[in-house]
């Protein structure tokens, strides 16, 4: 969006959004990036660090937090920078497009427990935000949107698992990588806490392998403390990603005929003869046995008995367009959105209290919306490119929410996103690339 209005001759200040390194370096305008940037990311322009820390102090992206310190005020902290960041450029620049993005209205809900301290960092965003739309002076057209809700999760159910019970995936030994370890990464986690993390893991690894030699696998470990009621002790005990050193097994994908491949999607992938590099199933037998796999998960039921899926669908019946061969087969539509769909291989079921996102999140401006029409994700950028006075993007599948009395023009914005996209160096696009495959947003 933001690159589309530098296009048409309109300047953005863009601040912390997510994939936004390597900076676009535009004509007008100023790029904070934000998630899966390492933390001394370069600016664009570059002088703009230097700039920032001599007047307000250090820019950071990620919370860091121990044990025993304040993680209310750490994320305080960091949601603070871009409040002072978006008053820094606005003293720069006479911009017509500011975006900010707060990631830790996210991440409290990932990390934290306590209601009151994520209640307390919200109501201090709640000012900082604030803060951000008296820059705009006058009257300005504020848009305030989540990409997705958050609320209560039951269970964690590993596809993996049930599907290698069900005689679809085969596991071997290897090297997990985990979503936890890769932010570690991100925030440029000092050498000295990594190695004693990974002498824990070291040895529960090496405790998990002899297990598995013996005939004894993780999964069955896990089932086993859960009958007398251990696995939840043993889980609040060890670190995480101690745990899941523990789980040795990951899928062995070209001996398998069906896997998750993201490691958190809603998504299964079938290995197709033909299609896929190591293809096992022919592909005269495609349809049968995705109709025979989407039949099966639409019946899987939690230990309480309740249904996993409300839905359980083929691709085409979800996804459309030029890219649909890059989808999963089969889409999965959690109850209620009540079970997280992991990809690591444990037992089928762990009963996980906890937050995580929901499809629906929030939309609100200060201008009148269309009323008769659910908004969705994909209706923000037009109607930012409309309040900026800009053509639309012909090939959106959103509409424009704001009751614009001028007739609004549309124009394929392919060519100009290619500028800046062909402007960055494939090294740096490939590192993004590969950041967010280990986070497990692509393969």
């Amino acid at each position: 969006m933001f690159e589309a209005a530098d296009g048409y001759g309109r300047t953005s200040l863009v601040v912390n959004y997510p994939v936004t390194h390597p900076a676009s370096q535009l004509d007008n305008g100023a790029v904070i990036p934000g998630y899966l940037a390492r933390e001394d990311a370069p600016f664009y322009p570059e002088h703009l660090r230097v700039e920032y820390e001599n007047e307000y102090g250090e820019y950071r992206i990620y919370p860091e937090y121990g044990t025993n310190d304040d993680a209310v005020a750490e994320y305080v902290d960091v949601a603070r920078c871009r409040r002072d960041m978006a008053r820094f450029l606005d003293e720069r620049y006479d911009w017509d497009l500011l975006a900010v993005q707060f990631q830790v209205t996210d991440s409290v809900f990932h990390d934290l427990d306590d209601r009151d301290e994520i209640r307390r960092v919200l109501e201090k965003v709640d000012e900082f935000v604030g803060d951000i739309i008296d820059l705009g002076g006058g009257d300005p057209t504020v848009l305030l949107a989540s990409d997705h809700g958050m609320g209560d999760y039951d269970w964690t159910f590993y596809a993996n698992s049930w599907l290698a019970n069900h005689g679809y995936c085969e596991t071997t030994t290897g090297d997990t990588q985990y979503f936890r370890q890769a932010k570690d990464e991100l925030k440029g986690k000092d050498e000295e806490s990594k190695d004693e993390r990974s002498l824990l893991e070291t040895a529960v690894e090496t405790a998990a392998s002899a297990a598995t030699t013996a005939g004894l696998s993780p999964q069955r470990i896990h089932r086993g403390l859960s009958t007398v009621g251990l696995a939840a002790i043993v889980e609040r005990l060890l670190p995480e990603d101690a745990l899941v050193a523990a789980q040795n097994q990951v899928v062995d994908y070209s001996n398998s005929a069906a896997f998750q491949l993201y490691f958190n999607s809603l998504g299964i992938h079938l290995n197709v003869e033909g299609r896929d590099p190591a293809g096992t199933i022919p592909e005269a037998d495609y349809e049968e046995v995705r109709a025979e796999l989407v039949e099966k998960l639409e019946r899987v039921r939690d230990p309480d008995g309740e249904l996993v899926f409300d839905a359980v669908r083929p691709r085409e019946e979800v996804y459309e367009g030029e890219h649909l061969e890059d989808a999963p087969d089969i889409a999965l539509f959690p109850r209620d959105y009540r079970y997280d769909v992991s990809g690591s291989i444990l037992d089928t079921f762990r009963r996980y209290p906890h937050k995580n996102h929901k499809p629906e999140g929030i939309l609100l401006s200060n201008r009148p919306l269309d009323a008769g029409k659910q908004a969705e994700i994909h209706d923000v950028a037009p109607t930012v490119a409309a309040a900026l006075g800009i053509p639309v993007d012909t090939n959106t599948d959103g509409e424009v929410l704001l009751d614009i009395e001028e007739q609004i023009e549309r124009e394929n914005w392919d060519g100009i996103s290619h500028e800046y996209v062909d402007g960055r160096s494939n090294e740096a696009s490939s590192s993004v690339e590969d950041r967010l495959a280990d986070l497990g947003y692509m393969g």
